[in-house]
């Protein structure tokens, strides 16, 4: 018994088309699958589940390259989105969890993050050399920061739901 390389492609039920380990009949170990529409997946399988490390590519030229567990991103990883956003940091079942480096339209925000969201304590860089350092909750300022601005001027103060009071 135990892993043998598979030389008959295994189908997905998605339609995904898998090449690689097989073990009891379903993906475990190394290999690869590639769906119609130009998506891939390329790393570890255990039990027909993406685990451990792998690169996940669309279509779009998007692609994730990090670590998985039960098919989702978890732990370290980097995606790239097709319009150049950037996220390099933590992951908990598929969502930006933790510490972790967002970078969009010209703007750099590192600090920590909660359900896709910046939460917690964190700095974000503007390309006018603005940049805020302070607490963020569901994605806006919120709490004790404080603004620095182009021209060096420090607005120290409490901040609710993005806005300062």
């Amino acid at each position: 018994m135990g892993s043998c390389y598979s030389q008959v492609p295994y189908t997905f039920p998605d339609g995904g088309i898998y090449d690689g380990e097989i073990k009891d009949g379903l993906p475990d170990g190394k290999g690869q699958i590639h769906w119609d529409n130009g998506t891939s997946f390329e790393g570890f399988f255990e039990k027909g589940k993406k685990v451990k490390k792998g690169i996940f590519k669309w279509g779009d030229s998007s692609h994730y390259e990090g670590e998985f567990l039960n098919e989702n991103f978890h732990g370290y990883g980097e995606y790239y989105w097709y319009n150049g956003k950037t996220y390099k940091g933590n992951w908990v079942d598929g969502k930006m969890e933790g510490q972790g480096t967002l970078c969009y339209d010209g703007k750099e925000y590192v600090g920590e993050f909660k359900n896709d969201k910046k939460h917690g304590f964190g700095e974000l860089r503007w390309p006018n050399g603005q940049k805020y350092i302070g607490n963020w909750k569901n994605g806006k300022q919120d709490g004790k920061g404080k603004l620095i601005e182009p021209n060096g001027n420090i607005i120290e103060g409490i901040w609710v739901k993005g806005k300062q009071q």
